[in-house]
């Protein structure tokens, strides 16, 4: 079960998995459709936006994406 509540960048980031960059643009890119067409709810803070969890796992589970492996320093 996935934890209702709002989160920044940064906490989508570490909720996710996926890179931090990556939430970033993906902001970008929603905050521009219409609200009724978003995917992810999401709100506009002073430092940013706030999006909700439930709706940013299921839109990321939807793509089919994964979240990039760390390198190791040996590859």
């Amino acid at each position: 079960m996935v934890e209702e509540i709002w989160v920044n960048t940064k906490e989508g980031a570490e909720k996710t998995g996926f890179n931090r960059e990556h939430l970033k643009r993906l902001v970008s890119k929603i905050w521009q459709q219409p609200e009724e067409e978003r995917p992810v709810k999401m709100r506009k803070r002073s430092n940013g936006y706030d999006m909700w969890l439930p709706d940013l796992m299921a839109y990321l589970e939807s793509t089919g994406k994964k979240p990039y492996r760390k390198r190791s320093s040996k590859e």
